[in-house]
């Protein structure tokens, strides 16, 4: 596959930038930059983008927990695909609804009745 064009690059990009993308250096074993690993909070998980200067990109969307003792771990995988980085973008972007039925919602406000001086 040949690399993205500059016009689907920015276009790409201003997608991602849109949609609340944050991006950072996905890098080899070894030291080496593959691509940029692209990612977003959502209701309840985390989605990322890995991209590649071939124009290929996989997509994933995950549980969102994290523990700072098991670094490497994350929650588990609800969905994936690969393919050309516009298509992955796309997937991600227009499949709002979670396999297992259960719909994406707001993070609940601290409950006050918990802080000092709060209600309760």
């Amino acid at each position: 596959m040949s690399p993205l064009s500059a016009r689907i690059a920015r276009a790409l990009g201003g997608r991602l930038r849109a949609a609340g993308f944050h991006s950072l250096p996905d890098v080899a074993d070894d030291g080496e930059l593959i691509g940029t690993r692209l990612w977003r909070l959502r209701a309840g998980h985390v989605e990322y983008l890995a991209l590649r200067p071939n124009g290929l990109a996989h997509a994933v969307r995950a549980k969102a927990t994290f523990d700072f003792r098991r670094l490497t771990e994350h929650g588990p995988v609800i969905e994936h695909r690969s393919g050309h980085a516009v298509s992955a973008l796309n997937w991600l972007l227009t499949s709002t609804e979670l396999p297992s039925g259960d719909l994406p919602r707001p993070y609940a406000a601290p409950d006050a009745s918990d802080e000092p001086g709060g209600g309760g």
